[in-house]
């Protein structure tokens, strides 16, 4: 069992550093912003004022990309079930919730942000934990037990952005197996 396979087991969730490359990473954070500026779609319910979209065929390609990183961390294998993205501005909170049952495994993928305060650091929550995560680091979780939330984004500059990617998947041989693609023919 490696580190990351324990600490899920133990605590619920681990950490990934660095699971993406930096080009990656700042394409896709690139493409959420476009979006965003474009607002081709906002499916925002937990967040309702941050620009967000629902099986965005990049992220979508990017739930199949992390699977294999998700399956090492945990030690599960698992069907992917949907993705989506975030762009949260100043003011945005995520509630403390847990998750439907097609996110049984989640992960928070924090694709970049731009702060004008650099000692500024927005953690999520889990279970009462405080995590940073830097551009590239994700978070993998069990989404439907452990509690989870991110306080307002209180910083000053109202020009200032964090981008974060979500990724779904279910245990192969655990009770919500039939939400493989969230009950869709197909992921996409």
């Amino acid at each position: 069992m490696t580190k990351n396979q324990k600490s899920f087991e133990e605590n619920g969730y681990c950490i990934v550093k660095k699971v993406i490359t930096p080009e990656l990473r700042d394409f896709v954070t690139q493409y959420a912003l476009f979006d965003e500026m474009q607002d081709f779609s906002s499916d925002g319910d937990q967040v309702p004022t941050a620009h967000s979209k629902y099986a965005d065929p990049a992220m979508e390609s990017m739930l199949i990309y992390l699977q294999e990183v998700i399956e090492k961390n945990t030690g599960l294998e698992v069907f992917p079930t949907y993705s989506f993205f975030r762009v949260y501005r100043q003011g945005d909170e995520l509630k403390n919730h847990i998750d439907r049952p097609s996110c049984e495994i989640s992960s928070t993928l924090c694709l970049n942000y731009s702060y004008d305060q650099k000692d500024y650091q927005w953690p999520i929550f889990m279970n009462g934990n405080k995590i940073n995560l830097e551009p590239g680091d994700m978070a993998v979780y069990r989404g439907c037990d452990l509690p989870h939330w991110r306080e307002p984004f209180d910083i000053e500059d109202e020009e200032a952005w964090h981008v974060q990617g979500f990724f779904h998947y279910v245990n192969q041989l655990g009770p919500y197996a039939d939400y493989k693609f969230d009950k869709r023919k197909s992921l996409g």
